[in-house]
């Protein structure tokens, strides 16, 4: 009995260099990327839906083909950026040059991803350039140049002293930055759970399926509760195998309530998606020509600078929730490596077709949960993602999950981070 004083469960812990069987750690790694679908699929579904997708003829505005390439772009890139920054991957002759060994990747469990904070500059600016009489898809391809000009801030802050990084950006300004990223997230985390972020915003009804209610309707808020109950039904009856994999069967769960539910009739799971959906795709299916975009360029480096904030506070986060010292001096290194990585990601996203990819803090909320800090959960994570992003297929099953249902689960793991 889970309040009873005579019980006392214990938990095995993973450390950083764990060796996870490959079952264990393709489990733990699917639910590190559950735990990112919702964050990683918004920012391109958003540009896409509402700044590049309104020159197409389509009903809604929208080419599907583009979104769903999109999409499974996304989930390609951060799968390779979260392998690179995990491996952590030394750079050779930079310690003669800068007196200590240089890395590229955190070498922890830290994941990458399509980065929030980007979000509203390529929305804006894709749209003034429409005004202008830029063709959206080239206005896409403006962003992206502009982007990958503009991650070199990043790179060169990586180089800088770790002592000087640490001056710049102390606990007291990391911690709060952590704090405030959870008390964004869990933000984002309500919007998914009363339907979905762009209904929230946009003021438009709120599809689930074949379902059209308003945001915040009682039904969309009892398929997020019934992912909020079970992952506390989980965490007090559960066993450890169970707890250690409650954010899968928790998702599954409140899926599978969705699957056998339905509204007047209609399905709050739209098959349409998983049946419309490419069997194989890859990067560069779709292109976008590169270019440049004047105006984009100071808030694009003000949103470089905030990532990089964002970046230190996450890996000492992570240090904290992998059970590491954050005065050990290989932590040093894990924010060299991590904000490196972090800058040659984002450019190599905008290479990929994707949006930046920053180092993602809700993960954090995982590796707290389910007492995994093994870095072979985050290579099984990368493999997860890319596989999701190429077999299309598998995009549509994870996009046909209604958003009050991420919601249910994003909540729980965004509060974690909070705490």
């Amino acid at each position: 009995i889970p309040w009873s004083k005579n019980t006392v469960q214990r938990f095995q812990f993973y450390e950083k260099d764990e060796p996870l069987p490959l079952m264990l750690s393709l489990v733990m790694g699917l639910q590190h990327a559950f735990a990112m679908v919702g964050g990683l699929i918004t920012p391109p579904y958003v540009v896409f839906q509402f700044s590049v997708g309104a020159a197409f003829p389509d009903v809604s505005g929208v080419d599907p083909s583009y979104s769903q390439y999109a999409i499974s772009a996304a989930l390609i890139t951060s799968g390779i950026c979260t392998i690179i920054n995990i491996f952590q991957v030394p750079i050779p002759m930079t310690e003669g040059i800068f007196g200590r060994k240089l890395y590229i990747g955190s070498g922890v469990l830290s994941v990458m991803g399509t980065s929030f904070t980007f979000l509203p500059i390529f929305e804006i600016a894709i749209r003034q350039m429409k005004d202008d009489g830029v063709a959206p898809l080239d206005a896409y391809g403006k962003m992206l140049g502009t982007s990958m000009v503009c991650g070199l801030l990043e790179l060169f802050l990586s180089v800088m002293p770790v002592n000087m990084i640490k001056k710049i950006f102390p606990p007291l300004v990391s911690g709060i930055s952590v704090m405030l990223i959870g008390a964004a997230l869990t933000g984002t985390g309500m919007k998914y759970w009363g339907g979905g972020v762009v209904c929230a915003e946009a003021g438009f009804p709120c599809a689930a399926g074949d379902v059209s209610l308003p945001y915040g309707s009682p039904e969309l808020i009892g398929l997020g509760f019934s992912v909020l109950c079970f992952l506390v039904v989980i965490e007090l009856f559960g066993s450890t195998f169970m707890k250690n994999c409650n954010v899968i069967l928790a998702l599954l769960f409140g899926y599978f309530v969705a699957g056998v539910s339905d509204y007047q009739g209609d399905s709050y799971v739209n098959n349409d998606r998983i049946e419309d959906a490419e069997s194989i795709t890859f990067l560069w299916a779709e292109t976008f020509p590169i270019g440049f975009y004047g105006p984009a360029v100071f808030p694009l480096l003000i949103a470089y600078l905030v990532t990089t904030v964002e970046t230190v506070g996450d890996l000492g986060a992570t240090y904290e929730a992998s059970d590491l010292d954050t005065n050990d001096p290989e932590f040093n290194e894990t924010i060299q490596g991590g904000l490196m990585a972090d800058s040659i990601c984002s450019i190599l996203a905008s290479l990929f077709t994707s949006m930046p990819n920053t180092t993602f803090s809700q993960n954090n909320g995982v590796i707290s949960m389910t007492k995994c800090a093994s870095r072979r959960a985050g290579y099984a994570c990368g493999f997860w993602l890319i596989l999701m992003g190429i077999l299309g297929k598998i995009s549509g099953i994870i996009t046909s999950i209604p958003d009050c249902v991420l919601g249910g689960m994003t909540i729980f793991l965004f509060s974690s981070v909070f705490t």
